[in-house]
C-alpha cells in the first residue's frame, strides 16, 4: 500500500457516510483487480470497525462464506452506533481494513468535486451550502469527518428520507500548496420525502382540555426546504385555533430558521371562569441551533362573557385589546428521556415583553412578564425503578404604562397566571387556586340542563404572582405478573405539593415581606397514585388529602384522575 495515494485505491475499495443507510456491494475498482472493501458508517464512527468482539469475529467468518465474500461487521458495546465493513477478507477483513485506513488516514487529500444525486426538486445549491466545508479538508480523516456533519445538517431540513455520501477516487487529483496530492470525488445521494403530508393527534392545552390536532402541508415547495401548513385544533369545550404557517429552515444560509404563522384562536375559560378570548394575529419567531427562541406576535384580542352570568372582576375585563409582544424562551433539556427519566434535570425560562411599539395606544396591553420551570430527577433503586423527583414553578406579571379609570394598574385575564389541578397542584381543581369572584345568578332560562354538569359558582381571576414545588417519589409496579404493566410505563408515585398564587396587590416589594406572603398563601396536598404515561401526556389516579387551602379554593379530597403533561411542574 503506498502511503499518500488516493483512499479509494490504496484502501481497496471507498468508504460511504450516511446516516441509517444500509451496506451496499461494492464496485470493481478501476485501478485494481482484487475486490473492493468498504465501511457503511451510520453515525460517523470509522472507528468502531476495529472493536469487533469475539461473537461478532464469529458472525462475521460465517458471512465471508456467503456470494461476494461479504463481511457484516461488528455490533457491540463499543460500536453501538452501527458500523459495517463489506470486503473479501474473510474474518479478519474488518481490522485489515482498519489497518490499511489508519495508515492513510492523515495523508494529504482534498476534494476536487462533489456530484449531488436523486435532488428532483431540492436545488443544488441548498446541498452544497452544507458540504462547503468538505473542500476545507486536507486529509481522508478531515473530509470524513465534514461530511458526517454534512449528512447530520441535510437530515434537519426535514425533507428528505436518506442521504448518503460516498467518498471515491478522482483522476484529476488536487494542490495544497505547490504540491500534488490525491483527489477524492464525493457523490451525495439524497431520497426526498413527499411534497405533501398529514398528521392528526390528540394532546392536553395548558388548560387541561383534551384538544384534536388535523394538520397538512406541502414540503420543499420551491426546492429551499421550506414548508407550508395549515393546522386546525378543535378542543373539547370548544376551544379552537385555525393558523397557517410558513417555515424557512437556514434563512439565507444561516443557522436560523424562521417561522411566520397567521392564526386565529379561540380559547373557552367558561366552565372555570365564565370567559372566552377571541385572538386574531400574526406571529413572526426565530431559532437557531441553540436552545433559545425569539417570537413576536400581534393580536387584537376580544374577552367576552358567553355565559352571561360572569363575576364582576370578570366583567371589567371585557372587551377589546391589543397585543404587541416579544418573547424569548430558553430550555435546557438533559433529562435522559422524556416520559418516565429516571435521571437528569430540565429547565425553562420563558419571558415577555408586551406593548412594543404601541406605548401610547391606550387599547394596548402593556406588562412584562416572566416565568421559570425546572425539574430534576435522580435514580434510587435502578433495579425497582424507584426515582425520586422535585419540581418547582415560579412566575410573574407586572403591568406598566398609564393607569385605568380607577387609578390602578391592572393585567389582563388572559395574560394572567391560573394554579390547581393534576398538572400543577393535585387535589386541587383546575384552576382551582387564587383569587376568585362569585358569579351572578343565572335566570331559569340560563340554567345548565339536567344533564350538563352544574356551572360553578364563582370565577377563577388568575393571578399576578406564582409559585408551585412538587416533591415525589415514583416506583415501577412490582411483580412478575406485572411485567406488561412495566413495559407500558405504568408506575406508582407519592407526591407532596404546595404552591400559591397572588394578585398584583397582595405582593410586597420587601424580599422579607414577600417570604412570609408566600408562606402565608400557601395551599399544601399530600398523595399517592398511580401513573399511565401515553403519547398525549399521562393519566394520573390519584387519591390524595389536601392539607391546607384557602377559603374558596375548590379542593378534590379523595380521588383525582386527571391528564399532565410528561413533566408536571
Amino acid at each position: 500500500m503506498e502511503k499518500g495515494a488516493p483512499p479509494t485505491t490504496t484502501m481497496d475499495g471507498w468508504m460511504d457516510c450516511r446516516a441509517g443507510g444500509t451496506a451496499r456491494r461494492p464496485r470493481a475498482d478501476r485501478s485494481s483487480a482484487r475486490p473492493n472493501e468498504r465501511t457503511n458508517e451510520r453515525t460517523g464512527m470509522v472507528d468502531d470497525a476495529a472493536r469487533a468482539d469475539a461473537r461478532d469475529e464469529a458472525r462475521e467468518d460465517r458471512s465471508a462464506r456467503d456470494d461476494g465474500e461479504r463481511v457484516n461487521g461488528a455490533r457491540g458495546s463499543e460500536a453501538s452506533d452501527g458500523a459495517s465493513a463489506s470486503g473479501a477478507a474473510g474474518g479478519s477483513g474488518a481490522r485489515d481494513f482498519r489497518a490499511r485506513y489508519d495508515a492513510v488516514r492523515e495523508d494529504a487529500c482534498v476534494v476536487s468535486s462533489v456530484e449531488v444525486r436523486g435532488n428532483e426538486r431540492t436545488r443544488n445549491s441548498l446541498v452544497e451550502r452544507e458540504l462547503r466545508r468538505v473542500y476545507e479538508a486536507r486529509t481522508l480523516e478531515g473530509i470524513k469527518d465534514a461530511l458526517f456533519a454534512a449528512n447530520a445538517a441535510l437530515q434537519e431540513y426535514g425533507i428528505f428520507k436518506d442521504v448518503s455520501m460516498v467518498i471515491d477516487a478522482d483522476a484529476a487529483g488536487g494542490r495544497v500548496g505547490e504540491n500534488d496530492v490525491p483527489g477524492a470525488k464525493v457523490v451525495v445521494n439524497v431520497e426526498e420525502k413527499d411534497m405533501f403530508h398529514f398528521k392528526a393527534g390528540t394532546f392536553m392545552s395548558r388548560r387541561g382540555e383534551g384538544e384534536v390536532e388535523v394538520s397538512m402541508g406541502l414540503r420543499n415547495v420551491f426546492g429551499y426546504a421550506d414548508q407550508f401548513e395549515v393546522e386546525a385544533i378543535r378542543g373539547a369545550s370548544l376551544s379552537s385555533t385555525y393558523s397557517a404557517l410558513w417555515r424557512q429552515p437556514k434563512l439565507y444560509g444561516s443557522d436560523v430558521n424562521l417561522d411566520v404563522r397567521a392564526f386565529q384562536a379561540l380559547e373557552c375559560f367558561k366552565k372555570l371562569s365564565s370567559f372566552d378570548v377571541t385572538s386574531r394575529g400574526i406571529s413572526v419567531g426565530l431559532t437557531g441551533d441553540g436552545p433559545g427562541m425569539l417570537d413576536y406576535t400581534i393580536a387584537w384580542r376580544d374577552v367576552q362573557d358567553p355565559t352571561r352570568a360572569a363575576s364582576r372582576g370578570v366583567r371589567r375585563q371585557l372587551g377589546h385589546s391589543l397585543k404587541s409582544a416579544l418573547t424569548h424562551t430558553y430550555v435546557a433539556d438533559h433529562l435522559d428521556r422524556p416520559v418516565r427519566p429516571m435521571t437528569g434535570y430540565l429547565w425553562k425560562i420563558r419571558s415577555e415583553l408586551a406593548g412594543i411599539g404601541l406605548m401610547n395606544d391606550p387599547m394596548a396591553t402593556k406588562f412584562a412578564k416572566s416565568e421559570v420551570t425546572a425539574h430534576v430527577v435522580e435514580t434510587l433503586d435502578a433495579d425497582r425503578g424507584v426515582t425520586a423527583s422535585l419540581s418547582g414553578r415560579l412566575g410573574f406579571l407586572m403591568p406598566w404604562g398609564s393607569s385605568d379609570k380607577e387609578g390602578e394598574l391592572q393585567t389582563c385575564i388572559a395574560d394572567r397566571f391560573f394554579l390547581g389541578g393534576v398538572g400543577c397542584l393535585r387535589q386541587f381543581e383546575n384552576n382551582g387556586v387564587g383569587p376568585s369572584d362569585s358569579r351572578r345568578s343565572a335566570s331559569k332560562s340560563e340554567k345548565a340542563p339536567a344533564d350538563e354538569e352544574p356551572p360553578l359558582k364563582r370565577d377563577a381571576l388568575g393571578g399576578d404572582f406564582v409559585w408551585s414545588a412538587t416533591a415525589a417519589v415514583q416506583m415501577d409496579v412490582p411483580g412478575e405478573k406485572f411485567e406488561a404493566m412495566r413495559e407500558a410505563g405504568i408506575h406508582f408515585h407519592a407526591f407532596a405539593s404546595a404552591g400559591a398564587l397572588l394578585p398584583i396587590g397582595a405582593v410586597p416589594s420587601a424580599p422579607r415581606d414577600l417570604a412570609k406572603a408566600m408562606r402565608d398563601s400557601a395551599r399544601v396536598s399530600l398523595g399517592v397514585g398511580v401513573v399511565w404515561p401515553l403519547p398525549i401526556g399521562q393519566i394520573e389516579i390519584n387519591y390524595g388529602k389536601v392539607v391546607r387551602a384557602g377559603a374558596h379554593d375548590r379542593v378534590k379530597d379523595g380521588f383525582q384522575v386527571g391528564i399532565a403533561a410528561h413533566v408536571s411542574m
